[in-house]
């Protein structure tokens, strides 16, 4: 019998040092650390639409099960599953975009929770389209402090945007030189430039000037060229070209060049030759004939790498519609032979929001105030058939300060000089 309880007692003690072994090492297996726990997203909410360019995303904490520091990385993108990181480590659980989205463009973001051992808990995804062009309903300026006007210019140079000369009506041209920083307060920065007064000239910015290049003079064009790195002193580069007198022309700097296209000529002739300058002197005749109609009143512009020319109106009046690019200023490509927006003339085209817009101009019947835009040239979709400005032709536009802005014009009563304002 005692031999039995030794036994017995023998066993129990090994049953329980085996028990304390285990014990002790499960005590050495280390607790994994957590990921931070499921959140969601607040706003922007998904499937929204008209949002602001600059919104504010806002998601729920995620709370960390060993209490961790969390912080966040917000994606966000076109794809269906954003993959662009567009601001990361954020402290906060919200976010301000500080620059500006696209406009009229369907977006998807994400968030993606981070503790300090680098786990990590992903949000789902929500979808929203951002606003259209904002067209405010009243002018910025009803009334500018210049002469009302059209067949002026106007370009962006220095922290300001200009308007240099015009046709005030009744054969009234100008050839002075305003400029503004805001849009409302202006400057005369020269009430009569060294050049003489006319309309239907072209202006660009280019090494650092601001150029002026042919027009009508009262009876008749020029072929003229000036700059000025201030606005109010004017130089002559060159008094006559070696290209004919023209107007309605448009003038373009691509590829580190002066880009001089079509027009309408002393003579009743439609142009579509092309020239070059590297410096504003010396010119070079790139195409006598180019593939696309001669015309008048058309538009070029500077837009993914390639200059592009739209619309105007060419041999028997007729308007135009098409769309036409170039990656070198001399081998053209049809990008559309018909665009969605009707025929025009006298209009105007700029580069905004990584897109192309037209506003405006003569369809051979009426006077229009529509604004449509394409993200390739190729398709155009309408932003607004009916603008707050009156219809109108020979206005001018520029991009500044992240607005598209509108300045005088002809509408169906007279000339105007109100400014406008687009964002």
């Amino acid at each position: 019998m005692k031999n039995i309880i030794k036994i017995l007692m023998i066993l129990f003690l090994c049953i329980v040092a085996i028990n304390c072994s285990k014990d002790d090492e499960g005590s050495n297996v280390p607790q994994q650390n957590e990921a931070p726990k499921a959140f969601d997203l607040i706003a922007v909410t998904n499937g929204a639409s008209d949002v602001d360019v600059l919104p504010e995303f806002l998601w729920q904490a995620a709370i960390d099960p060993e209490l961790d520091v969390v912080t966040y990385d917000l994606y966000l993108d076109t794809k269906a599953n954003p993959t662009t990181v567009y601001k990361q480590n954020i402290s906060a659980t919200n976010f301000k975009v500080e620059e500006r989205l696209h406009l009229v463009t369907n977006y998807y973001w994400k968030v993606i929770a981070k503790d300090s051992n680098g786990n990590t808990t992903e949000s789902n995804i929500h979808n929203f389209n951002t606003r259209n062009l904002n067209f405010p309903a009243n002018p910025v300026v009803a009334a500018a402090p210049f002469s009302e006007r059209f067949g002026h210019s106007a370009i962006n140079f220095h922290s300001s945007f200009w308007v240099i000369g015009g046709n005030s009506g009744g054969g009234n041209f100008k050839n002075d030189v305003i400029h503004t920083k805001d849009g409302i307060n202006w400057t005369l920065s020269t009430a009569s430039a060294s050049f003489s007064e006319r309309y239907g000239h072209a202006s660009a910015v280019f090494d650092d000037k601001i150029w002026v290049i042919g027009g009508s003079e009262p009876g008749v064009y020029t072929d003229d060229i000036w700059f000025s790195a201030d606005g109010i002193t004017w130089s002559e580069a060159i008094a006559s070209a070696p290209f004919s007198r023209r107007i309605f022309h448009t003038g373009t700097v691509f590829n580190n060049k002066l880009w001089v296209i079509g027009g309408f000529e002393n003579g009743g002739n439609y142009l579509n030759d092309i020239w070059s300058s590297t410096d504003g002197i010396t010119w070079v005749q790139e195409s006598s004939s180019a593939p696309f109609t001669a015309r008048y009143g058309h538009t070029t512009t500077v837009f993914d790498n390639k200059l592009w020319l739209m619309g105007g109106n060419d041999i028997g009046g007729n308007n135009r519609s098409d769309v036409w690019y170039s990656t070198d200023g001399i081998t053209w490509t049809e990008a559309t032979t018909s665009a969605q927006f009707d025929e025009r003339v006298l209009h105007t085209t700029v580069v905004f929001d990584d897109k192309l817009w037209v506003i405006a101009g003569f369809d051979g019947a009426n006077l229009r105030n529509d604004v449509w835009y394409s993200n390739d040239g190729i398709t155009w979709l309408e932003a607004t058939a009916c603008a707050p400005f009156s219809s109108r032709v020979g206005h001018s536009t520029v991009v500044f300060d992240n607005k598209i802005w509108l300045i005088g014009g002809e509408d169906d009563f007279d000339d105007k000089n109100d400014v406008w304002m687009m964002d």
